[in-house]
């Protein structure tokens, strides 16, 4: 192919991504932006610079779109924005299966239109300052990663809007001043989780040994709950954990030597907790773990 057909190809790529921006530009979706725009208060008045009518929508910053120029994604991580989120104007983008809104100062409560969100796969609205309970959300059937950590939720959280989301990958709840409440059993079915951070967040009574289902999990965090009692020996079948968090957590004294496994051989070792309790970690048979790295104090 010689350099002048590649050029042509080029050029009538570019034209093509420029009539597409152009087309996206006058949809509805342009003007619902637009409200979302409005909606947000912003110090740092940058992130939406491109946010213009005149400017075409694949300009925008933080957002991307599919090929028929659907909005798939809305990332405005980060950014310092304030005031409450305009789930009623976002949640009218039909196709949107990215929401990224972590690490802002958000607050208020979260409107029941988050169940409109129907198709988000990756919701992050942790680390803001919201109040209240968080809603029902059960209509996201379809999500993977649920960021809700470090935001100040409060009440009870609503469990049950977990139990159809049977693709979930992390779940991020922690940091946060639930009402007390055991440990949710519907999550020991969710056999796709690799990052589970229950940390802080009002949790008591025995981990399950039903633990042993989650066989992806690579991160466990249970820290700075109400829980007790032995870890289960079924813990021993999480062959792919990394790290094991417990820190804080009022669980039985130390009555013998737990396993701390490294390149798949066991090294017997004695740890004992300090404040309000210990635990004891169940011997195995040394098939346990490659690396596991265990946080108790």
């Amino acid at each position: 192919m010689s350099a002048a057909s590649t050029s042509r190809r080029i050029l009538h790529f570019l034209i093509l991504f420029y009539l597409l921006c152009l087309a996206i530009s006058t949809s509805d979706e342009l003007q619902t932006l637009l409200n979302i725009k409005t909606s947000i208060q912003s110090p740092n008045a940058d992130v939406f610079n491109s946010w213009k009518p005149t400017n075409p929508l694949c300009n925008f910053t933080g957002i991307a779109y599919n090929p028929d120029g659907s909005i798939n994604s809305i990332d405005l991580s980060n950014q310092k924005l304030t005031g409450s989120v305009p789930f009623d104007s976002i949640c009218q983008l039909s196709s949107l299966e990215t929401l990224a809104l972590g690490k802002n100062s958000f607050s208020g409560p979260i409107s029941e239109d988050l169940k409109n969100c129907i198709r988000l796969k990756y919701l992050d609205i942790g680390n803001n300052f919201f109040s209240d309970t968080v809603p029902d959300f059960s209509s996201p059937s379809q999500l993977e990663y649920l960021y809700l950590n470090s935001s100040v939720f409060s009440g009870n959280f609503p469990w049950n809007s977990i139990s159809n989301m049977t693709g979930l990958v992390v779940l991020s709840v922690g940091d946060n001043p639930f009402d007390r409440t055991r440990f949710p059993n519907m999550m020991v079915s969710h056999k796709k989780l690799n990052w589970l951070y229950l940390a802080n967040c009002s949790i008591e009574g025995k981990i399950p040994s039903e633990i042993g289902n989650l066989t992806e999990l690579v991160n466990l965090e249970l820290s700075d709950n109400y829980m007790s009692g032995e870890i289960p020996l079924e813990i021993s079948k999480l062959l792919k954990l990394f790290h094991l968090h417990l820190v804080k957590i009022a669980l039985d004294p130390i009555s013998r030597p737990f396993w701390r496994i490294s390149a798949g051989r066991p090294k017997k070792q004695r740890r004992r907790g300090t404040g309000s309790g210990s635990l004891s970690f169940p011997d195995t048979s040394g098939t346990f773990l490659n690396k596991l790295w265990v946080s108790l104090m």
